[in-house]
C-alpha cells in the first residue's frame, strides 16, 4: 500500500510560500475554515494533500473578488465583469472539492468543463478587450446563447489564445497542450451516459455499502479531478507578461472596514492584491511536487 503525502506535509508547504511571499500568517492556514466549513473530514483520504491546495485557492478567490467588488464599476464596468467571473470559480470549484469529499467523482468532473470554460474566458478578456463587451451584453438566454456559439463552442477560445500564444503576444499554463489533451479525453468519458461513464461511477459505488450508503468516502480516483481542478484555477492568474487590470479600486484596508484577511505589510491596495494573485501560480508551483510524489507512489 503506498504511502501519501499527508495533508498536513501540504499545510506546512502552503505556509511557506505564504511565509516567502510577506504574508503574515496566524497558527492556521487560510484554507482552515474551508475544511471547517464543509464538515468532512479529508485529512485521512489517499490524496487529502490536493485538498489542502483546493481549499486554498478557494480563500485565495474570495480575496481577490473584493479588489474588483471595490471599483467604480460607473467608470471601469470591466470590474463587475471580473467580480462575476471570480465568483463562478470560487463556486464552481467549491462544488468540486464537495462533491470529491463525498466520493461523488464522476459529478465533480462535469464541474470540471464549467471551470474550464470560465478560466479561458477570463484569460481571454485581460487580452481581448473587445469580447467583453459582447459578455456584458448577456442580458437574456438569447443572447447568452449567442455568446457561447459566437465564443466558446468548437473550441473558439481555445483557438484563439492558442494562435496569441504562437505569435508570442504571452505566456500562460494553459499553453501545456499536453495537460490539455488529456484534460478534455478523460472529461468526455463521463460527460455522456455512455458505457464507459457507467463503468466510472460503478467502481464507485463498489467502493460503497449498496445496502445502506448513499455517499462514500473520497476516492482514488479523485486524484484526476482535484489536480485539474488546481491547474484550471490557476489559468487566469498565469498570464506573463501580466496585463495590469487597473481599475483604480479604493483600498479597503485604509478605510473603517480595515479589511485585511490575509496581512501583508505593503500599504498599496493595487500591490496587495497582485501579492494575492501571485499566490495562485506560486502554490501550483508547489503542488507539482506533490503531484510528482503521487504518481510515483501510484507506480510502486
Amino acid at each position: 500500500m503506498p504511502e501519501y503525502l499527508s495533508h498536513q506535509h501540504a499545510k506546512n508547504s502552503i505556509r511557506l510560500i505564504y511565509q516567502n511571499r510577506g504574508f503574515q500568517l496566524s497558527d492556521a492556514v487560510p484554507g482552515n475554515h474551508v475544511q471547517n466549513e464543509l464538515g468532512v473530514d479529508i485529512r485521512n483520504a489517499p490524496y487529502a494533500a490536493l485538498y489542502a491546495f483546493v481549499d486554498e485557492y478557494i480563500v485565495l478567490l474570495r480575496c481577490q473578488s473584493v479588489y474588483f467588488l471595490s471599483a467604480d464599476h460607473k467608470i471601469f464596468p470591466s470590474a463587475m465583469t471580473f467580480y462575476r467571473l471570480s465568483i463562478r470559480l470560487l463556486r464552481t470549484l467549491t462544488s468540486i472539492r464537495v462533491l470529491c469529499g463525498y466520493g461523488l467523482d464522476a459529478n465533480a468532473r462535469l464541474q470540471l468543463r464549467l471551470l474550464y470554460e470560465t478560466a479561458q474566458l477570463w484569460v481571454r478578456f485581460r487580452i481581448d478587450h473587445d469580447i467583453l463587451g459582447d459578455y456584458t451584453a448577456c442580458t437574456t438566454p438569447e443572447t447568452a446563447n449567442e455568446f457561447w456559439h459566437k465564443y466558446l463552442s468548437k473550441e473558439k477560445t481555445e483557438r484563439y489564445l492558442k494562435k496569441q500564444l504562437q505569435e508570442g503576444g504571452f505566456s500562460w499554463i494553459g499553453g501545456m497542450e499536453d495537460q490539455i489533451k488529456d484534460l478534455k479525453q478523460k472529461l468526455s468519458l463521463v460527460a455522456h451516459p455512455t458505457f464507459i461513464a457507467d463503468y466510472h461511477e460503478t467502481l464507485s459505488d463498489w467502493n460503497g455499502d449498496p445496502e445502506t450508503s448513499v455517499i462514500i468516502e473520497p476516492l482514488k480516483s479523485s486524484y484526476f479531478t482535484l489536480s485539474k481542478a488546481i491547474f484550471i484555477t490557476t489559468m487566469p492568474f498565469s498570464i506573463f507578461p501580466d496585463p495590469p487590470y487597473n481599475l483604480g479600486s479604493m483600498s479597503l484596508r485604509q478605510q473603517d472596514a480595515g479589511w485585511n484577511p490575509i496581512p501583508h505589510p505593503t500599504e498599496s491596495w493595487e500591490d496587495y492584491n497582485h501579492q494575492l494573485r501571485n499566490m495562485f501560480p506560486s502554490l501550483f508551483l508547489m503542488v507539482i511536487r506533490f503531484f510528482e510524489e503521487f504518481d510515483k507512489a501510484k507506480n510502486n
